[in-house]
């Protein structure tokens, strides 16, 4: 590894989840103790996810908020820095196959491509640098850790209706209750989350 880059390179972590296929993949400081600036980055991927197809391209299928772990349930934001007013941004990406490993080295790989081309990175003379730094995926007693475990309750909820929404029935997902621990934490808060959530083809 290159010395000086591995210093001063932000480190980009990927985390399996219990939900089959859903990965989730942030990016620290080199210290680890604060979120990358990732904000244009992210900007660009809104802007043109669609157009571009930069879900595919860069397999990233949402940008959310970390959930601050410290009190799973106070569902609160996990800030980019100490006393920030933003969140410490992660991508969500929906993959049959894949590993956390493969997938973080993909994303990894984009950051370093997009750092490189971005106009607001242009006027500087060292310009961002990303390494991967491995699958932190965490595991309790009965396995990986749910989607909630990363994400707000309400986000998980929009990861569910990007995943599930085309070609199923919003009553036949919120039945089944594996599927919804996996994403929830558990199936009582799957359902809360689901019910008044707007579902393309439900009534």
């Amino acid at each position: 590894m290159n010395t000086s880059k591995g210093k001063w390179a932000q480190k980009v972590y990927t985390a399996s989840t219990e939900a089959d296929g859903i990965f989730v993949t942030w990016s620290s400081k080199p210290s680890g103790l604060e979120g990358s600036y990732v904000k244009p980055f992210k900007n660009y991927y809104l802007k043109e996810v669609a157009d571009l197809e930069l879900d595919k391209k860069w397999k990233i299928h949402g940008i959310y908020s970390r959930r601050d772990r410290k009190d799973l349930a106070a569902n609160k934001v996990l800030q980019g820095s100490h006393n920030a007013s933003y969140g410490w941004d992660c991508f969500v990406t929906a993959a049959e196959d894949g590993t956390a490993k493969s997938i973080g080295k993909h994303i990894t790989k984009a950051l370093n491509e997009f750092a490189q081309q971005a106009e607001e990175f242009k006027a500087q003379k060292h310009k961002p640098e990303y390494i991967f730094c491995g699958d932190v995926s965490e595991a309790n007693s009965s396995g990986l850790k749910p989607l909630s475990h990363f994400l707000l309750d309400q986000d998980v909820a929009e990861v569910v209706k990007y995943v599930f929404e085309n070609g199923n029935e919003k009553n036949a997902v919120m039945n089944q209750d594996d599927l919804l621990e996996s994403f929830f934490g558990s199936a009582e808060k799957g359902r809360e989350m689901l019910e008044d959530c707007p579902w393309r083809g439900s009534t």
